[in-house]
């Protein structure tokens, strides 16, 4: 398997070639398939887990921007502030201005995703927060490596597909020159 416990299988490059061929029985057709499938494989995985890090690099900026909302309203609250004046999206590209009371026993609505919606004080909402906001930076970190390590991958498997095109050829070459043939 792959790096840091990731479930993607290490593509071993193909040392010696002869070897490799003399395994998958001499016949490069048979080769070629199983590596044109393993490279394949690792193209979806490389696609799949770019979409992952896409859609958490998009959630970032919302955590990012709602735990700053928090973090202002408990420092309102420990300057005694009786109101923050703000202003919030009402929808794409529409803001408005509100008024926010604030009170001692403050609490926060946090949407948590499928339509959800949770009451949390202040203190609750800025670990939730905190605690997304570091969790969200070490899976984009972790898929930066898994996209680095499937590109690696890919390489190694470009590589044994030349090595096992370039083998067929040269034997073919061989047949041709010997007055056979090779399938």
């Amino acid at each position: 398997m792959g790096q840091d416990g990731a479930k993607i299988p290490v593509m071993e490059f193909i040392e010696d070639i002869n070897a490799f061929m003399d395994k998958e029985g001499r016949s490069a057709e048979t080769a070629l398939q199983k590596l044109h499938e393993q490279y394949n494989g690792y193209r979806r995985m490389e696609q799949q887990v770019q979409a992952r890090k896409l859609k958490l690099r998009i959630k970032l900026p919302d955590i990012e921007k709602t735990l700053g909302v928090v973090k202002r309203i408990k420092q309102a609250q420990a300057d005694n502030e009786a109101e923050i004046n703000t202003h919030y999206e009402l929808s794409d590209g529409v803001y408005a201005r509100a008024t926010v009371p604030v009170e001692q026993d403050q609490v926060v609505h946090l949407w948590l995703g499928a339509n959800v919606m949770v009451e949390f004080t202040l203190d609750e909402a800025l670990e939730l927060l905190e605690h997304n906001l570091q969790a969200a930076k070490a899976a984009i970190e972790e898929q930066a490596e898994s996209i680095a390590f499937l590109k690696d991958q890919i390489t190694t498997s470009e590589v044994n597909i030349a090595r096992v095109y370039n083998w067929d050829v040269r034997e073919r070459r061989k047949a041709k020159e010997a007055g056979g043939t090779v399938d």
